[in-house]
């Protein structure tokens, strides 16, 4: 059997042990870097705009590794983070992994369990140190869930006004810092897809 990229199989029981949410409240710190494609004498190069940089509210919630059709997500817990008011220009959302239903038999017409676990990161920790990558986006499956909303351009290169956008987090995304039952605090780094925007979110 084939994982699917951030998954793994269980290794035994501890793999569907649960326990409860936990949710820690902090401040992120934010650094945007902007780009377009307007650069050069006749467009169309990337081109650096300006930066943002704001704090914002956030919220890191923990939980079990979700698990579907026996496997498991390869992470030393379910997580998710959250900066902003989600859906306003400069608020992001993570998460380590999601469940989607698909066809509940196979091209076969063989029966199969219809839950599908897309892993996005894969992290690892070593005492309350904790630090992973983001290794699919899931683009390809319109399943994308770590965004960040930022602007585009209403006509491309003329200064027409912008409108709200979602952005896809970019695959290669870094995460890095510590996570206790006391407390978490790590930093994110990451980029869009079309290199629209680089980001670096610092929470504590």
């Amino acid at each position: 059997m084939t994982a699917v990229l951030g998954l793994t199989l269980p290794a035994g029981p501890a793999a569907g042990a649960q326990s409860a949410l936990q949710v820690y409240r902090g401040t992120a710190t934010v650094v945007v870097d902007s780009y377009d494609y307007c650069g050069g004498s006749f467009g169309g190069e990337h081109r650096f705009i300006g930066t943002s940089r704001y704090k914002a509210a956030a919220r890191f919630v923990t939980g079990p590794r979700k698990t579907a059709a026996g496997r498991v997500e390869r992470n030393p817990f379910y997580w998710e983070l959250y900066v902003g008011n989600i859906g306003q220009v400069g608020s992001f959302q993570f998460g380590s992994a999601t469940i989607v239903t698909t066809s509940g038999r196979d091209i076969g017409g063989n029966p199969r369990d219809p839950r599908l676990l897309l892993g996005y990161w894969v992290t690892g920790r070593s005492g309350t140190s904790w630090s992973g990558k983001l290794v699919d986006s899931h683009r390809a499956e319109g399943a994308t869930f770590n965004h960040f909303y930022g602007e585009k351009a209403i006509v491309p290169c003329r200064n027409l006004g912008s409108t709200r956008f979602v952005y896809a987090v970019n695959a290669g995304a870094t995460v890095s810092g510590r996570v206790s039952s006391g407390g978490a605090a790590f930093t994110i780094r990451g980029s869009t897809y079309g290199d629209n925007y680089q980001f670096r979110i610092t929470f504590n």
